[in-house]
């Protein structure tokens, strides 16, 4: 032994996953690698965010029909100021690289405040805002799923 200290390995978070996926290792989550805008080509409103959840859920993406929108907790620690990525505009967006670059930033959850409001999160700030669920100006979502304990 040459007495030089040996520092475990850092365990990354996000590693890249099966079929277009990408696994979220502390949390044990498995997020589509590529959003609804990617796959579209499409903005959408929180509406068509959920059938687009069910779109991917028939087609039986990855293997898996329990794809869903991320809580806004979900969603927000997806940013990460130490991670670069670029979304549809070209602007810097703070999330893994592993997520295909070209994303939509806003990002559509399943949190609700009312009838007619639903959270998205901004890939660029980190904020949450509330907003119209009508609305689809650059409307996105990232599906998610809980990963099983066997997985």
């Amino acid at each position: 032994m040459t007495g030089e200290s040996q520092t475990p390995a850092v365990e990354q978070r996000f590693v890249s996953g099966d079929n277009g996926t990408v696994i979220d290792t502390r949390r044990r989550l498995l997020w589509m690698k590529f959003d609804s805008w990617q796959i579209k080509s499409e903005w959408l409103n929180w509406l068509q965010a959920k059938e687009f959840a069910q779109e991917m859920n028939d087609a039986r993406f990855a293997g898996f029909n329990n794809w869903r929108l991320p809580t806004a907790d979900e969603a927000k620690s997806l940013f990460d100021k130490t991670q670069v990525n670029e979304d549809s505009m070209g602007q810097k967006a703070f999330c893994s690289p592993l997520f295909a670059r070209g994303f939509g930033f806003l990002c559509w959850t399943g949190d609700v405040r009312s009838k007619v409001q639903a959270v998205r999160v901004g890939l660029r700030k980190g904020g949450a805002m509330y907003d119209n669920i009508y609305r689809n100006s650059r409307g996105a979502t990232r599906l998610v799923r809980n990963m099983g304990k066997n997985e």
